[in-house]
């Protein structure tokens, strides 16, 4: 019974908390295989730029922290991960396009990666909604 106020988001449980964090950090090694991949072959991502001119520090803040901050709404705000992921992949999407004009592949791979946590992210909200 609810009396009088909101009602704050339900926490997910250890499980599907900890499946959170499996995918965060899953998603983390994934961008930085993509990161790595990218200028190996040449062809860098956008927030990396070519190693005889790299981009700017505040621009590879962008995707760490977008990848970051699941992992920490995880640890220390259960009740706000599952929106904080589901922003955060979403965000990462984004982070793709610029890629997306001369760096195809680049920006699929980033992608898939981004799709993959959106994917994990609805999977703990249904399973956290079913599972009370």
């Amino acid at each position: 019974m609810i009396t009088g106020g909101t009602t704050r988001p339900a926490a997910p449980g250890n499980g599907w908390r900890n499946t959170l964090l499996v995918t965060w950090v899953g998603v983390f090694a994934c961008t930085l295989a993509v990161a790595v991949s990218s200028r190996t072959i040449g062809r860098p991502v956008w927030w990396l730029g070519p190693g005889s001119d790299p981009a700017p520090v505040v621009f590879l803040a962008v995707p760490v922290a977008i990848v970051l901050l699941p992992l920490a709404a995880a640890v220390r705000a259960p009740r706000l991960a599952t929106r904080v992921s589901l922003v955060c992949s979403l965000l990462l999407a984004l982070a793709g396009v610029p890629d997306a004009g001369d760096r195809i592949a680049i920006a699929v791979a980033t992608w898939t990666v981004a799709g993959t946590a959106l994917l994990a992210t609805i999977a703990v909200m249904v399973g956290a909604r079913q599972y009370r």
